[in-house]
């Protein structure tokens, strides 16, 4: 019971955090916990693919350069799962009428990703344990939130600006991006790159929060 809750503990804070950080016009809780549920059904949707296709990412070299780190984790995780978290969002969001502010944007593309990285936290928790638990609340979930947030910054673009295809498309190529580096400093296996990757997740939390800010200060309803 107690790995349980260490699973769905941190997303569901960051979840609350992101929503009360809507304070000009909130979303709908039930849209928001909409959102959040899709976000876990897409999770579940890519494990029986894996299982499937008998993909397994943790399956590679114990040391490799960081650029092959980098395509591998583009392929095995960075593209599967920022696709199908980007698709809940275009099929049920994007059209939706209670997005009709800029931040709208990244709380919900925030709490599609929330929703994935909680059940892939219940897998990880309960098969490695608290300490995998306590380590992946200051590393993995919120690097799938600030992949959110980076999806819903561009999707608020593309939703209030010119140019929509490309905004779309850069709501995936970005998330993607970010996702593959983050990945890739762990995908290594070098020790030396760990300092690396703290000071990358450091710098992708302090950009999520300044696209925050950015879409706030836009809202019409200040």
């Amino acid at each position: 019971m107690f790995l349980l809750a260490l699973s769905f503990a941190p997303g569901l804070m960051l979840l609350l955090y992101i929503y009360l950080q809507d304070k000009y016009e909130r979303e709908p809780l039930k849209v928001v916990l909409q959102a959040f549920v899709w976000g876990a059904a897409s999770a579940l949707i890519l494990i029986i693919i894996y299982l499937v296709f008998k993909v397994n990412i943790l399956d590679k070299p114990d040391k490799i350069s960081l650029f092959k780190a980098f395509i591998l984790a583009l392929k095995h995780a960075a593209i599967p799962e920022e696709l199908v978290k980007f698709l809940p969002f275009l099929f049920f969001i994007y059209k939706n009428k209670e997005f009709n502010e800029w931040f709208d944007g990244i709380v919900y593309a925030s709490a599609i990703s929330l929703g994935f990285a909680t059940v892939e936290n219940i897998i990880y928790v309960l098969s490695g344990g608290s300490y995998v638990g306590i380590l992946r609340a200051f590393t993995a979930v919120p690097g799938h939130f600030v992949m959110g947030i980076t999806q819903g910054f561009f999707f608020s673009l593309a939703k209030f600006r010119k140019y929509k295809i490309l905004y779309i498309s850069l709501a995936l190529i970005c998330a993607i991006l970010v996702h593959a580096l983050y990945d890739a400093f762990l995908f290594s296996g070098k020790k030396w790159l760990l300092s690396l990757f703290i000071i990358y997740l450091i710098s992708i939390i302090y950009l999520g929060k300044k696209m925050i800010k950015s879409h706030l200060e836009k809202s019409q309803f200040k």
